[in-house]
């Protein structure tokens, strides 16, 4: 898996389940948009499209994509299969969606465990930080 970035979707597992998500959930209107000729930016039209649907589809596409449901074997999800999924979780939650309960936890326990070398640790760490902070404000908000 290529890593980018500090994030936990700026991988390509991450980046390849957000965007099936996005397009099984919104087809035509995903594509639309993501034309070079559309002046909004690759992150207002993902946030303008996310919604619970996409991250249930980036969830199904990332479990096709490691060969197995989370629910059932998630044991069996290596270490960059979890931090994909985390990322998934993050991104939605970044851009305002609801995360259904279990699997916001299960996408917590996931950056708390995290165990992969990474080039720049400390700004990696933060970013955890930062994350697992987002994902345990909205918890705490009023449904």
């Amino acid at each position: 898996m290529g890593h980018w970035g500090v994030r936990s979707y700026d991988n390509d597992d991450a980046d390849d389940a957000i965007d099936a998500g996005f397009e099984a959930a919104c087809g035509a209107e995903y594509e639309d948009l993501m034309d070079d000729r559309n002046p909004l930016s690759f992150d207002q039209v993902q946030k303008k499209l996310a919604s619970p649907r996409t991250l249930e589809e980036a969830i199904r596409a990332l479990e096709g994509m490691i060969g197995g449901p989370l629910e059932a074997e998630p044991d069996r999800w290596d270490p960059e299969a979890r931090l994909a999924l985390a990322g998934v979780v993050v991104r939605h939650a970044e851009f305002g969606v609801s995360i259904p309960q279990a699997l916001r936890e299960r996408a917590i326990a996931f950056l708390e465990a995290e165990d992969i070398d990474w080039d720049e640790e400390t700004k990696r760490r933060l970013r955890r930080e930062k994350e697992i902070a987002l994902l345990r404000r909205q918890a705490e908000r009023p449904a």
